[in-house]
């Protein structure tokens, strides 16, 4: 590739400040990224910052590859943490818990389809693992991962789009992109806000917002945008070594599992929730901005954690809190779309991160510029992601939503 080449990425979250950074390192000559508002103030800052190949309460449906971009990320994120100590990085393992015996059986499914370190820890290990934060009388059983770690999503995203710009990218933030310059069957510039940027190739990595970007070309991808939210606690004295929490626990009224994970003293947790809340991007548009999201789904999750205090008393210790919200897209199979969008021998997507884009981020960046520079990934075979894989009648995120 020519050392002239320009590339314009699309989204400032994990996904788009990942491919930027990797495009710059592997010698692209000039890449731009654009960021409608500032560096993780979509989902990704309010991801819940897991290092690990997971997907909540149930084994992972994914294989190898993902199982590939998730050891990747932990190196990445270690060595992001030694350039940018702001974007903290600690590997203290995963804790799948089973707050009863009718809730081992999915538990131990992280012990018998999971890593190959993955071993049985009993109540009082469990207790002891975690400083006391969970108690061994409120579990039937535990499953850890040792090699699982942990960042703040918000934090590690804006490092490295600050690593980007100090490395020679340029970032364009507050630059909205309004649409594109199409000649040939190729994008020729995109048009912003603030005037047009001529590329060779484009990376559009813009999460929740990635349809509303693609409208003007006519296009879709078949993903549909789920509400989440995390709850952060004051501060309550959390241990700094905490590992990342997962419990199981079917009497909560919860499905799937509620995470947990210390934040500079105070508890993090969230969890997929039922509320009806959880669907409104997809019946009703993404909106500019995550802040006026109903709180029904946070209420709920609420009202889980209050049955969780005799295995964690600190959820019921907490008298104030903060929300943020954030919308994750997912795919009918479970994996993300990443590759050239057919119909656009240069536009490149990275879409439908199915809550993993802190895990897989890193890994999508390095395969996208592999793919434009190489033009195949040397990391893991990317074919498992292509973009054209979907049955046809899959037209909105309507249809999506209906079948996850």
């Amino acid at each position: 590739m020519s050392g002239d080449t320009r590339v314009v990425v699309i989204g400032g979250g994990v996904l788009g400040t990942s491919a930027a950074t990797h495009l710059l390192r592997a010698g692209v000559g000039e890449v731009t990224l654009l960021e409608r508002d500032g560096a993780a103030q979509g989902t990704s800052g309010a991801g819940a910052g897991f290092v690990n190949a997971w997907s909540l309460g149930s084994p992972d449906a994914t294989g190898a590859e993902e199982a590939t971009l998730a050891d990747y990320a932990v190196d990445f994120y270690r060595e992001l943490n030694a350039a940018r100590p702001e974007a903290p990085y600690r590997q203290r393992g995963c804790l799948w818990m089973a707050q009863t015996e009718r809730d081992w059986p999915s538990v131990e499914l992280r012990l018998t389809d999971g890593p190959a370190d993955a071993r049985r820890v009993e109540p009082a290990e469990a207790e002891a693992l975690t400083g006391g934060v969970v108690k061994a009388a409120g579990i039937h059983g535990a499953v850890l991962h040792p090699s699982s770690a942990q960042v703040s999503a918000e934090r590690a995203t804006k490092a490295l789009s600050e690593l980007f710009a100090a490395e020679g990218g340029k970032l364009r933030e507050r630059t909205p992109v309004t649409g594109f310059v199409v000649d040939g069957g190729r994008i020729a510039a995109i048009e912003t806000a603030h005037g047009t940027i001529e590329a060779d190739h484009v990376v559009l990595a813009a999460g929740a917002w990635t349809n509303a970007v693609l409208a003007s070309l006519g296009r879709f991808l078949p993903i549909a945008p789920i509400a989440v939210s995390r709850i952060v606690t004051e501060p309550l004295g959390m241990p700094g070594d905490l590992p990342l929490l997962f419990v199981k626990a079917l009497d909560s009224g919860l499905k799937k599992s509620m995470w947990l994970r210390e934040e500079n003293g105070s508890l993090m947790f969230g969890a997929n929730y039922g509320a009806p809340s959880r669907l409104t991007f997809v019946e009703n548009g993404v909106p500019e901005r995550f802040d006026s999201v109903d709180v029904e789904g946070v209420l709920e999750v609420q009202r889980a954690a209050a049955t969780l205090t005799a295995a964690i008393p600190a959820l019921g210790e907490y008298r104030n809190f903060r929300v943020k919200h954030g919308a994750p897209c997912y795919t009918v199979d479970g994996r993300a779309i990443v590759g050239a969008l057919p119909g656009f021998e240069n536009l490149h997507v990275i879409a439908g991160c199915n809550e993993q884009g802190v895990t897989h981020g890193p890994g999508f960046g390095r395969v996208i510029a592999e793919q434009i520079t190489e033009g195949r990934s040397e990391l893991v075979d990317a074919d498992v992601w292509r973009p054209d894989r979907f049955a046809a009648e899959l037209t909105s995120e309507r249809d999506v939503a209906a079948q996850l």
